[in-house]
Parts: structure tokens; sequence; C-alpha cells
């Protein structure tokens, strides 16, 4: 009698439990959709410009633009002084930090410094991409600026 009893409770556990697993599997999807989904028509364009020209680019563009700016890196990192071993600039920054007296002058000229190695490489990346988009076609350039444009309208929905 007692394996009849206990029968009826393993049962409505297992439903229970099925029906919490059913609940939270349509819970995900419910909220997957709405934030997959939400409309965001007051939503600015991506942060990064550079981001949208890339994207927009084929697979095979992108690639070879990616090899080419890591090359120019690479240059660039050994013209400024920058590599892994001192940390691409940022262990003198570190020992600033550090420092009893702070010295917000010191840690401002490498900050300024910094921006002025970042601002270069973009240049760099910018003449590139330009370099890129000069060498396409007519048709190809019309192609890309569709993409362009795709790529807007779906950063709006």
């Amino acid at each position: 009698m007692t394996d009849i009893a206990h029968k009826p409770k393993r049962i409505w556990r297992v439903v229970l439990v099925l029906s919490l697993a059913l609940n939270l599997v349509v819970i995900g999807i419910g909220v997957g959709f709405a934030t997959r989904f939400h409309a965001r028509n007051d939503a600015p364009p991506p942060a990064v410009f550079g981001s949208v020209y890339l994207r927009a680019l084929s697979h095979e563009s992108r690639r070879s633009l990616g090899d080419e700016m890591r090359k120019t890196r690479k240059d660039h990192a050994q013209k400024h002084g920058r590599n892994s071993e001192n940390n691409y600039g940022y262990d003198r920054a570190i020992q600033i930090l550090n420092a009893t007296p702070f010295e917000p002058q010191a840690l401002r000229a490498i900050m300024l410094e910094q921006e002025k190695v970042s601002s270069e490489h973009l240049a760099e990346a910018r003449d590139l991409l330009l370099n890129h988009l000069t060498q396409m076609d007519d048709d190809d350039r019309q192609e890309y600026a569709e993409e362009i444009v795709e790529i807007l309208n779906r950063r709006k929905r």
C-alpha cells in the first residue's frame, strides 16, 4: 500500500517540475523577443562611426584591411616605443598612479601622448579605408553605400 500512496505524489512532483521548466522557457522566449525586436527609433547611430564603414565591407575586404591595419599598428607601436613589454605605454601611467604624492600633470602628459598616438593610428586606418574605397569601381561603391544604409536601418529597429 505504501507504493501506491507514493506514486501520485511522485507523478505530481514530475508534472510540477515540467510545468515550471515550460514556464521558464516561455518567459525566456518572451524576454528574448522583447529585447531583440524592441523598437528603438530614437536610438542614436552607432557610437563608433568607423565601425559602420567597416561592417559594410565584404568579409574579404575586412580581412585585407585588418591585415594592413595590424601591420601599420606594429610599425606605429615601434615608432612610439609601445609594445607588450611596456604594457603599450601604460607602465609609466601605473607608476604615477601608485606614487605618493600623486602628480596629475605627469599623468595628463602621458594621456595626451596616448591621445596623440591614438589619433595618428585612427588617421592611418582612415587613410587605408579611403585608399581601399578609391580602388573600388562605381558599382561596388554603390553596393557599399547600400550596405551602410542597411546597417543604419537595422540600428533603428
